[in-house]
């Protein structure tokens, strides 16, 4: 079953580029945090194994996800 943030943000991406570079980018070109686009975070579990920390970001509507993976995949 999927949670209530899967529900109302069905499209996933993830990046490795900093929050910090990525959230204005949001803000300016997608719409506002919880209204058009939901960020999880850093996978800490990613640097224990190896693997390239990333920043799942989840998307309301699909063209801004595809958006979002033209720009900063």
């Amino acid at each position: 079953m999927m949670d209530d943030v899967e529900q109302r943000f069905p499209w996933e991406c993830t990046t490795g580029h900093p929050y910090d570079q990525v959230v204005p980018w949001l803000e300016e070109n997608v719409g506002q945090f919880d209204g058009a686009w939901y960020r999880y975070g850093t996978d800490i579990a990613s640097g224990v194994t190896g693997w390239e920390p990333c920043d799942y970001y989840r998307f309301r509507r699909e063209q801004d996800a595809v958006l979002f993976r033209l720009r900063w995949s």
